[in-house]
């Protein structure tokens, strides 16, 4: 790598980091890229030079944490899916454990909506587990769960993760049985 390319992307993933470092310490609150340059300790001009603004940067780091967690929903996923507490044990273990991983739950996309994440869940745990298609039925239930589940863990992230990953896992798993039990 030349020296000129290796200073960009040390700059750039400086940048980057920063951008999470600010969306972490204010949830819900709109990043600037006055705030994003004093955490990454670079002036407005190089910001820049390789973003038009912070909801462009919002989009480059959607797209990385895009990749990360596929790799992670890839290593997170057991083979055998009917274990839904294993997965759902691993997952919010990972989010505990995983600054990156928090950081992906605060990205939304331009509507609001985890809409990435339920894609990466079903082509790697609802596709193998239920085919092609989902019955009406079925398809009501995932959607509603997965939706408790990424609004759970939204409040516990803003909320400092004071409960602990095994709790949030088992009432997950209870909920999803009760749900089931009900139908």
């Amino acid at each position: 790598m030349r020296k000129q390319s290796k200073r960009v992307a040390i700059t750039k993933e400086a940048i980057e980091s920063a951008y999470f470092e600010v969306l972490t310490a204010n949830p819900g609150k709109k990043v600037t890229v006055k705030e994003i340059c004093e955490v990454a300790q670079v002036n407005r001009t190089t910001f820049y030079k390789y973003y038009q603004d912070a909801e462009q940067l919002g989009e480059v780091v959607r797209s990385g944490m895009m990749d990360y967690l596929e790799k992670l929903l890839k290593e997170t996923i057991p083979e055998d899916r009917s274990d839904m507490y294993e997965f759902v044990s691993r997952l919010i273990t990972a989010i505990y454990r995983d600054k990156k991983v928090r950081s992906m739950f605060l990205l939304k996309n331009g509507d609001g909506t985890h809409k990435g994440f339920f894609e990466l869940l079903w082509k790697y745990y609802y596709s193998p587990k239920y085919g092609a298609t989902l019955s009406e039925e079925d398809w009501i239930r995932v959607t509603y769960c997965n939706s408790a589940v990424v609004g759970l863990v939204d409040a516990w992230i803003k909320d400092g993760m004071q409960i602990s990953p095994e709790k949030i896992a088992n009432s997950v798993i209870f909920y999803d049985k009760s749900i089931r039990r009900n139908k």
